[in-house]
C-alpha cells in the first residue's frame, strides 16, 4: 500500500510536469496569481521553478497583481521583543484571525538597533538608530539585501529619511536629511551668538542604480521625523510648527531631485492646536487632521495632484461605535489614541475600509459605508511596534542596479 509520503511526492511530480507542459505565458500567468508566501515556497520545489521566479516577466506580473490587492503588513517590534520583524497577509474578511509570522533579518547582528524607514514595491529600507551610517535595502521574502555605502556627514543631531522611486525614471532612491546643532555668529558682535529657527541641514541622496550618495542643497525646512509619503513619484513631509512657517507640505521630486511646496487643504483651523499627518490613499495624497478636543479625525484627499482646489474633505471619523464582540479595552485604546493624536491612517483596503494603526497593539478597519470601527484580530500582535503597509514581491535588488 502506497505511503502518504509517496503519495505527496507523486503529486508534486505531477504538478511539476503539468507546469512544464503548459505554454510559458500561461504558466507565468498562473504562478503570478500566488500570494507572496506561497510563491517563495514555490521557488524550492525544483531548480526550474526557482529560475522561473527570477524571470523579470513574472516579477512584473506578480508585482502588478499584488499592488491591487490588500497589502501585507510589516511589524517592527519594540516590546516585548525588540529588533524583530513580523508580517501578516490580510484577507478580505476582518472576521478572520490573522497570525503573525517572523521575518528573518540576515544582517541583524551587524546592524543592532534599527528603524523601519518605509516600503516600496516589495523592498524595505532600514536604518540604524544609533549609527546613522548603517542603512540597508531589503526584500524580506527573497531575503536579498544590500548595505548602502557610507555617506560623508558630521555628528548628526537628527535624521529624516525617505525611500521610493519615480515611475518615469524607475530609479530607487534613499534620501537622508541630516540636521545639526549649529551656531551662527553675529558678524558685528563676535562675542555674541544667535541660534536661528532652523539648524543647519544637509541632504544626502542615494541612487540604487549608481550605488552612490551625492549631496544636495541645504533644506530650509524642519521636517517631521516620519518617513516621506510617496505619491506621484514624490516624497512628502509636513514641516514642524514654527511661527513663520505654519506646518507646510514639502515634496521631494525623485525625478529631478528638487524640493517644492505642495498646497495643503484650507483646514480653517489654527494648526497650533490641531495636528495632522500625511497618507497615500489609492495613490492620492491625503491629509489626516486631529481635532484639538481629541474627538475627531478628518481625512482630506487631493484628487488632482498639486491642485489646491482639488482637496476634498472625504471622511470624518469620530467616536464611532465598535461592534459588540470586541473587547471594551480595545474601544478604550481607540479613544485614547484619538485624543492623543496617535492614530495613523495607513491605507484603503479593497473593500473600501480605511486601515488605522493605533499605538497599544491594535489595528482598526473603519467602514466608510457603515461608519463603523472594527478591530482586526491578529494572533501574536506585539504590544508596541511600528507598522507599515507592504506589497510582497519578488523584486530582485540585483536586477535594479
Amino acid at each position: 500500500m502506497e505511503s502518504n509520503h509517496a503519495k505527496e511526492e507523486k503529486l508534486e511530480d505531477e504538478t511539476r510536469n503539468l507546469i512544464a507542459r503548459l505554454p510559458e505565458e500561461i504558466a507565468l500567468d498562473i504562478v503570478s496569481r500566488l500570494p507572496i508566501s506561497s510563491l517563495i515556497q514555490f521557488r524550492f520545489v525544483c531548480q526550474t521553478w526557482n529560475m522561473l521566479t527570477r524571470d523579470s516577466r513574472l516579477v512584473d506580473m506578480h508585482l502588478s497583481r499584488a499592488s491591487k490587492i490588500n497589502p501585507c503588513l510589516i511589524f517592527k517590534t519594540n516590546h516585548p521583543q525588540k529588533e524583530q520583524l513580523f508580517f501578516v497577509e490580510l484577507s478580505d474578511r476582518h472576521d478572520d484571525e490573522h497570525t503573525l509570522r517572523e521575518i528573518q533579518i540576515p544582517f541583524s547582528t551587524s546592524m543592532g538597533k534599527f528603524r523601519l524607514v518605509d516600503s516600496c514595491n516589495g523592498l524595505l529600507c532600514l536604518s540604524g538608530v544609533y549609527h546613522h551610517e548603517e542603512a540597508y535595502i531589503y526584500n524580506p521574502f527573497t531575503r536579498e539585501h544590500k548595505k548602502l555605502p557610507n555617506c560623508n556627514e558630521l555628528d548628526v543631531n537628527e535624521v529624516v529619511y525617505g525611500f521610493g522611486l519615480h515611475p518615469t525614471t524607475n530609479e530607487y532612491k534613499v534620501i537622508k536629511i541630516c540636521y545639526y546643532d549649529h551656531v551662527y555668529y553675529v558678524p558685528w558682535c563676535f562675542h555674541k551668538s544667535v541660534k536661528y529657527d532652523y539648524p543647519l541641514s544637509e541632504v544626502h541622496l542615494f541612487s540604487l542604480k549608481s550605488n552612490t550618495w551625492r549631496n544636495l542643497e541645504e533644506l530650509p525646512y524642519k521636517l517631521h521625523h516620519s518617513p516621506g509619503v510617496l505619491v506621484n513619484g514624490r516624497l512628502h513631509w509636513v514641516t514642524r510648527f514654527n511661527f513663520h512657517l505654519d506646518r507646510l507640505i514639502i515634496a521631494f521630486d525623485l525625478s529631478n531631485d528638487a524640493f517644492q511646496e505642495v498646497p495643503r487643504p484650507d483646514f480653517t483651523v489654527n494648526l497650533l492646536h490641531w495636528r495632522y499627518h500625511l497618507a497615500a490613499l489609492r495613490e492620492c495624497l491625503s491629509a489626516c487632521l486631529f481635532s484639538s478636543n481629541g474627538e475627531n479625525l478628518e481625512i482630506w484627499v487631493m484628487e488632482e495632484y498639486n491642485k489646491k482646489d482639488s482637496w476634498v474633505h472625504k471622511f470624518n471619523i469620530g467616536d464611532s461605535s465598535i461592534v459588540s464582540r470586541d473587547l471594551p479595552e480595545s474601544c478604550d485604546i481607540w479613544k485614547t489614541n484619538l485624543q492623543m493624536g496617535t492614530v495613523t491612517v495607513m491605507c484603503l483596503l479593497n473593500n473600501g475600509d480605511i486601515l488605522l494603526d493605533c499605538q497599544g497593539g491594535i489595528l482598526i478597519a473603519y467602514s466608510t459605508e457603515k461608519k463603523m470601527l472594527k478591530i482586526i484580530s491578529l494572533s501574536g500582535m506585539p504590544e508596541s511596534c511600528k507598522t507599515i503597509a507592504h506589497v510582497g514581491s519578488l523584486n530582485w535588488i540585483s536586477h535594479l542596479a
